[in-house]
């Protein structure tokens, strides 16, 4: 599955410590992996949760205060992640 970030989750990418990065580094591998083996979202195991509103057809993922707001397009192939930041900030 490839993965695209936007410009602005990767600006916040470069702006957090290393063990932040880590993280949600493994946070997606988990979840890629599991929608891999699977093919559903891991939603518990992960605190995945849908979004509703603007971001219909969204996800949630949360890795302690930051929160990477992603959907996947099964027909490419493709996890999109839109944004990175921390919880007051999205």
């Amino acid at each position: 599955m490839k993965i695209n970030f936007s410009n602005s989750s990767l600006k916040f990418l470069e702006k957090i410590n290393e063990k932040d990065k880590e993280r949600i580094r493994l946070k997606i591998k988990e979840m890629i992996l599991e929608i891999e083996t699977t093919g559903i979202i891991p939603f518990a195991k992960l605190n995945i949760k849908k979004l509703e509103g603007n971001w219909k057809g969204f996800f949630r993922m949360r890795s302690g205060k930051i929160r990477i707001i992603f959907n996947i397009d099964r027909i490419k192939d493709e996890l999109n992640i839109y944004e990175i930041d921390f919880r007051g900030n999205i």
